[in-house]
């Protein structure tokens, strides 16, 4: 594993693990750690040899979300750069969010404290969320003026509902541990100081089953809310064609043909 400045990146038993390392700012995400995130998630991605990523937070907190010496970058900007410069950043924001959301392998937050703004956007865009019982969640980017840019706007309405998401987002209230198991947006919980632990074990049963019907299977079921049933059994059909030829399906199917051989021979 590469060393990073900002984030560590530890892999044991097929199950990596991503930590937001800037304890001393609770985890706000720096130009430079978003740098690193990025590169980070492209090696996971990559490396067949993980099966699943756990994302955490060092210290008390998750992610503070975005940092406050780049809120003031852009205040102090020329008025003439500041839209391009937004831009730019954005690009960049969604690149990250981007990667890890269509990560093709199980991802779970292990959130351990505060995941504010572009933190709670961030935990969301695993595929599970074990939280715990100190963690809370804000979108707090109407105090600020800002809409959810971290795709808050997408990932939330799809776990609670659009009428919950509009009143969390309007309010920008704070969501504790409890309330969010009860809203769907964490999917479990852990005692604190545990959280961590609970991701890497689930991750360590999810990652057991076949890789490539995994990564199938998470990108159409990601963009089954925007298709016709028939894209959805058009695209089934495709991986599963796709299925048919890999090492997995055909090791297993030769497994199971052989047990039952086996007890075929033993029933004589």
């Amino acid at each position: 594993m590469a060393d990073y400045e900002f984030i560590t990146l530890q892999s044991h038993e097929g199950v990596a693990t991503l930590t937001l390392n800037r304890p001393d700012k609770r985890n706000a995400i720096s130009d430079a750690m978003r740098t690193e995130l990025i590169h980070a998630l492209e090696t996971v991605a990559q490396d067949r040899a993980i099966r699943a990523l756990v994302l955490t937070g060092a210290g008390k907190g998750f992610c503070a979300g975005g940092d406050i010496a780049g809120m003031q970058r852009r205040m102090d900007a020329p008025a003439g750069e500041v839209a391009f410069n937004g831009w730019s950043r954005q690009q960049r924001v969604h690149h990250a969010v981007s990667l890890l959301y269509h990560m093709p392998k199980p991802t779970i937050a292990a959130v351990n404290g505060a995941a504010t703004g572009l933190g709670a956007d961030t935990a969301l865009s695993c595929d599970f969320v074990v939280a715990s019982t100190a963690a809370s969640f804000t979108w707090s980017y109407i105090a600020r003026g800002l809409i959810p840019d971290g795709g808050g706007m997408y990932f939330l309405p799809r776990r609670v509902g659009l009428a919950r998401a509009k009143e969390l987002i309007y309010s920008g209230r704070k969501v504790s541990a409890d309330e969010a198991l009860k809203l769907g947006i964490a999917d479990r919980l852990a005692s604190a100081g545990d959280e961590l632990a609970a991701a890497q074990g689930w991750a360590a049963e999810l990652a057991q089953g076949s890789a490539t019907a995994l990564a199938l299977s998470k990108s159409i079921l990601d963009q089954s809310s925007e298709l016709t049933a028939d894209q959805v059994f058009a695209m089934g059909s495709q991986a599963q064609g796709i299925c048919y030829t890999s090492s997995e399906h055909r090791e297993s199917v030769a497994a199971f043909l052989d047990k039952i051989g086996q007890a075929k021979e033993q029933a004589r």
